[in-house]
């Protein structure tokens, strides 16, 4: 009998500790000794991540585990950790090669950009500072398959013109919507450039993780984080820009050497941590008298970044952006023939501006693995401008989101969003609306072998509270409301280690803003016409893709290829007008379909001691109406099937070589002919769009050079945009900027 009971014991006691082994580990940058929050630590059967302290724990009755961890921009690392092998210290290191770069958008979790079911782009800081960019604006037209109209980004056709209301490129920073509540419409110059760590571009569809406003792709700005040694930039530039092409035509140069147009720029940021706090502060001035007459910039910007880790589970977080705006811009110009620089009377629109918001956030790393993120925002906008064109505007914002690892290894990121804002503005009659964004989303990944499955669903419901009567139009109730359920699903198969295809199918969805359906103004002899009656837009995309990593003859990096199709119902459009009189309303058109593909390429080798850096690609797009009916066709000014505001071709490429301390690149930009605009833009008089078009109609080749040198820790650099002095437009009746020639000096240091 006592034989039993100790046998008995002895099972009992080696199963409970069998069942409550634990290995535990802190994962820490290799070169830093940072410790890294939320690295992802996966075994069998099983998935967590690291602690505010890097910590992790795995529960487990095996004496080994096959344990693999990974982290963004880190090389990925995987082990056997053995149960005598506690309180193990893995030593992540920072990702050398462009086939290891990593990205959160397209899944709101880490993953290899090889190992996404879309098609995704990554900048990093460096490529930012070298080309001295002063919005965000300038950086993303520097990216296959985007270009930026009027402020408007496109991403592979999916938007034309539409003159500050409604955008399909769902714009984050952070991780959080940035878009103006009441138009739907990015400040890029808001934008915090001088602080920006990453920029990650989604193409296509996005709406069942993002909603409303990603019906076209996502632009999401990541600002720099600290480290364990302090960081600090500086920054200094000053540009001038020169003289017309053709300075002798008459009206083209409006200036003399005394008030010729020119900028200056001067930005900081640092980054350190004081114990348990984590702190990054940035600012900017820039200050730009344009090249187009009676238009300005005088803009300040302010923001930090801010994190405390309570204790293992918690981390608290805060960030602001706060920018003030002085400046003037102008819709046309005068006329194409003798002041194509010069407004159209009463064109120009001066704005006084105070924008910020407020971003306070909580995380909790539960022990299993579990992650739980509540993010909220306020924004606060205050546009007081000319032409009664002023508003405010007031927007509340909150998101709780879940991460999990559900049986099977199937990644699970589920949340609610829930967001309220309120404008009133002269361009609404003075009268106060409410636009309203509630959501509920899901999205499951799942490993299968070679395969990964991603798949998600969102429903999404949208308010707006109106009038009741509205420019003698009735509104019932002084409500309007819709609810929409998207889906997505996406296929990844691993051929090699650096060579995936990838395909995937996703819906997408935009309810008009308010701006959209509500505006009332008019500038010079323009009206811009309410349409209450405006519908959403509703679509989807389709995409197939390769994208192969590639390691020969010292080069390194990867082609990608892809061919899409975009499909949208009801799609809307800024549409020229004649009834009641010459303006602009945004309309729905009708069906569209945008087929193309693409090719891109980012690598880098050494030809001797000279590495070398190459980032570009080239996309083709053929945007028609599915019903390219009479009435289409009368307001088009081409005979061709095809989408306004568009270009077919569009060509990019960026190299710089580099020699010791000295540093040397190009970017050149080939933009194809804009088939067709509204046909009446064309027929304006004193304007002349149509005939500067029929004269200027073989596209824009843009080329832009740059050179820098170093030492220690300052870096002088000097740039030329436009270095052939090309004379050319983004949009009808706006001329870019001629030549400009930039000197920037930065301070780097790494205490």
């Amino acid at each position: 009998m006592k034989l039993i009971h100790t046998l008995l014991l002895s099972f009992f006691v080696t199963t409970f500790y069998g069942q409550n082994q634990y290995l535990v580990g802190t994962v820490v940058d290799a070169q830093t000794q940072e410790t890294l929050i939320g690295a992802n630590v996966s075994y069998d059967l099983g998935n967590t991540i690291t602690d505010t302290n890097g910590n992790y724990s795995i529960r487990t009755n095996q004496k080994s585990l096959a344990v693999t961890i990974s982290y963004l921009g880190y090389i990925t690392e995987s082990f056997v950790h053995n149960s005598g092998e506690n309180n193990q210290y893995i030593k992540l290191s920072p990702t050398t090669t462009i086939l290891d770069q990593m990205t959160v958008t397209a899944s709101k979790y880490e993953q290899r950009v090889s190992e996404s079911t879309v098609s995704i782009e990554v900048l990093q800081s460096d490529y930012i500072s070298s080309t001295n960019a002063a919005s965000a604006e300038d950086v993303l037209d520097k990216v296959p398959g985007v270009q930026m109209v009027d402020g408007q980004a496109n991403i592979r056709g999916g938007s034309g013109f539409s003159y500050g209301a409604g955008s399909r490129v769902l714009l984050l920073v952070d991780d959080m919507p940035a878009l103006q509540v009441d138009a739907g419409f990015p400040n890029w110059n808001d934008l915090p450039i001088e602080a920006t760590e990453q920029v990650e571009i989604v193409k296509g569809a996005a709406s069942s993780l993002y909603g409303s406003s990603a019906l076209n792709g996502i632009i999401n700005l990541r600002r720099i984080k600290p480290g364990i040694k302090p960081r600090t930039e500086l920054a200094v530039s000053a540009t001038t820009y020169s003289d017309p092409s053709d300075p002798n035509d008459y009206g083209k140069k409006w200036y003399n050497d005394d008030n010729r147009p020119s900028g200056k720029q001067v930005s900081a940021m640092h980054a350190q941590k004081f114990g348990e706090v984590d702190l990054m502060v940035h600012g900017l001035y820039r200050k730009l008298d344009s090249w187009n007459k009676d238009t300005y910039e005088d803009r300040y910007r302010m923001g930090f970044t801010s994190s405390y880790r309570l204790n293992d589970s918690w981390l608290l977080s805060l960030s602001s952006v706060f920018n003030k705006l002085d400046n003037s811009s102008f819709f046309i110009w005068n006329n194409a023939l003798n002041g194509i620089y010069t407004p159209f009377t009463n064109s120009i629109t001066k704005s006084n501006s105070m924008r910020y918001y407020i971003d306070p956030s909580i995380k909790y790393f539960s022990d299993n693995g579990d992650e739980h993120t509540l993010r909220t925002r306020y924004s606060r906008v205050d546009n007081d401008n000319n032409n009664n064109q002023g508003n405010t505007s007031d927007t509340y914002f909150g998101e709780y989101q879940y991460q999990t690892t559900l049986p099977g290894e199937i990644k699970f990121v589920g949340g609610v969003v829930l967001m309220s804002g309120s404008s009133d503005s002269e361009l609404f009659g003075d009268t106060t609306f409410v636009a309203k964004n509630n959501a509920v989303y899901g999205q499951v990944e799942k490993s299968v072998g070679k395969l990964g499955v991603t798949a998600g669903a969102r429903y999404e419901y949208n308010e707006q509270q109106t009038p009741e009567i509205f420019n003698g139009i009735e509104i019932p109730d002084g409500r309007i409301s819709d609810g929409e359920m998207i889906s997505r699903l996406g296929l990844n198969y691993k051929l090699a280690k650096y060579s995936n295809i990838r395909a995937s199918f996703g819906q997408g969805y935009r309810f008009p803003t308010i701006t959209e359906r509500f505006i009332v103004t008019t500038f010079s002899s323009f009206t811009i016409y309410p349409n209450p009656d405006l519908s959403p837009e509703k679509g989807w995309t389709t995409e197939i893709g390769m994208k192969q990593g590639v390691r020969v003859f010292g080069l390194e990096g990867y082609l990608d290829a892809s061919f899409f199709c975009q499909r949208y119902q009801d799609m809307t459009e800024f549409t020229i007008i004649t009834e009641p009189a010459l303006g602009f309303q945004s309309q729905n058109v009708g069906n569209t379909t945008i087929k193309g593909f693409e090719f891109s390429l980012v690598g880098k080798a050494n030809i001797g001691p000279v590495p070398i850096r190459v980032f570009g690609g080239y996309t083709y797009i053929d945007p028609t109406y599915d019903d390219f009916n009479q009435e289409l066709q009368i307001s088009s000014s081409s005979d061709e099937n095809v989408l306004k505001y568009r270009t077919k071709h569009n060509a990019k490429v960026d190299v710089e070589a580099s020699f010791k301390s000295a540093t040397i690149g190009l970017a050149y930009n080939r933009t194809s002919h804009m088939i067709a605009i509204d046909s009446a833009f064309e027929l304006l008089g004193p304007p002349q769009i149509g005939a500067y078009r029929s004269i200027n109609n073989q596209g824009n080749n843009i080329l832009n050079l740059r050179a820098s040198y170093e030492w220690k820790t300052l870096k002088l650099s000097f740039l030329i945009d436009n270095f052939n002095n090309l004379e050319y437009t983004q949009r009808p009746g706006k001329l870019e900027a001629p030549r400009s020639m930039t000197l920037r000096l930065d301070y780097r240091v790494n205490n």
